[in-house]
């Protein structure tokens, strides 16, 4: 919901359309592997996993099928940046993989990921317990792989087609930067070509040439966001989940209360006074004991590019009016609308150890509240 929309009815609805999935093998305590490429570890954690585990790593640098697939896509790099000076369009046409080789390489990743396989010890000991894949955790290791790894690449691929050709996402918010046959703007995607060429040699796996583009692509277009202010636990959520591990949950009837956040005017600066009004609503709820944890969340949303992250300016206002310590509020300053209010809430929930088969308590305005409670809402987070 937009600034100037009505905010004179409070929700207090109970929320679980994000219940455990089975197989669920919840591990609070797990340590997220990191590379030099943040984005990659926070956007396509899969392949910071194959590249990080020797035994993986070794077994895919190795198979026929993969080394075809590098040996085409080290090529596409090259074709594209010889012969599509003139088109944008040319290079992400040249770049993306194809369905067929998307499909091949599942195939043998889902092979090396069976039970003995050198890639089954990533599944088990790390994709299961991190949670980043409980959408498909009641699939067995090979099917989880295969499942994983389509999912990851068409996230890559996706990042071609709306921040190199311009396709419509689903929220405006998300779009492009730039026209994308600008000729300033396919300079900087040629840029991207040079400086990947430059690196090939040092590329072992399949998917690199292809990711370490698409993954830039992000970066032409300053949509580095969901990296900005990692690593959460350490840093603006470490006193919540310290705070967390230590708590009896069933003393409260709410896990947490989420507060979704509002974009400012062009004329606001810091805390929209829609936002101001969401946290005053929330901070009721809290003194009345009803959850253990404010959860803020919205990032740089509106207007584009903001200085100003939602749940960051809700943190402040939280904590010097209404005196919340920062032991009870956990942050999320990555969505970028209702549907990643909800869903990085409870990704959060999850990496605290809350037991996900209570319901959380969203406080917000009328108008979100009615999209929130909207059946088309729940099938737009199954998708």
């Amino acid at each position: 919901m937009r600034a100037g929309q009505s905010i004179g009815f409070i929700v207090a609805m109970v929320l679980c359309i994000f219940p455990p999935a089975a197989g669920l093998a919840q591990s609070s305590r797990y340590v997220f592997v990191s590379s030099d490429d943040a984005v990659q570890d926070t956007d396509a954690y899969l392949l910071t996993l194959l590249a990080h585990d020797p035994a993986a790593h070794l077994a895919l640098s190795r198979d026929p099928t993969l080394r075809g697939l590098a040996e085409r896509s080290r090529a596409a790099l090259q074709t594209a940046y010889a012969t599509c000076k003139q088109s944008t369009r040319c290079i992400a046409d040249a770049m993306m993989l194809s369905e067929a080789d998307v499909a091949s390489a599942g195939d043998v990743l889902a092979r090396l990921a069976a039970p003995g396989g050198p890639l089954n010890g990533v599944v088990r000991t790390q994709m299961r317990p991190s949670g980043l894949f409980q959408r498909h955790a009641a699939l067995d290791d090979a099917a989880l792989m295969r499942a994983a790894w389509i999912e990851t690449a068409a996230g890559i691929n996706r990042l071609y087609r709306i921040y190199a050709l311009g396709e419509r996402p689903r929220y405006g918010v998300d779009a492009i930067s730039y026209m994308s046959e600008d000729t300033a703007f396919r300079n900087m995607v040629l840029t991207v070509l040079e400086t990947a060429i430059d690196e090939a040699p040092t590329y072992t796996l399949y998917y690199q040439p292809w990711s370490r583009v698409g993954l830039d692509l992000l970066l032409v277009n300053q949509r580095d966001e969901m990296i900005r202010y990692e690593p959460l636990e350490r840093g603006e959520n470490r006193a919540a989940y310290a705070h967390a591990a230590k708590l009896d949950w069933t003393k409260f009837a709410y896990t947490a209360i989420v507060v979704p956040g509002e974009g400012t005017n062009d004329s606001e600066r810091g805390l929209s006074a829609i936002g101001a009004l969401r946290v005053r609503l929330a901070v009721r709820r809290y003194q009345q004991g009803l959850a253990p944890f404010l959860i803020v969340s919205g990032g740089h949303v509106h207007p584009t590019k903001t200085l100003y992250a939602e749940a960051i300016e809700m943190k402040k206002e939280l904590m010097t009016k209404y005196h919340v310590p920062a032991s009870a509020i956990i942050i999320d300053p990555y969505a970028r609308h209702t549907t990643t209010n909800l869903r990085n809430a409870t990704r959060l929930l999850f990496r605290a150890g809350a037991p996900l088969s209570r319901p959380v308590l969203v406080v917000t305005s009328q108008g979100q509240s009615a999209s929130i409670e909207n059946n088309a809402f729940r099938r737009r987070n199954d998708d």
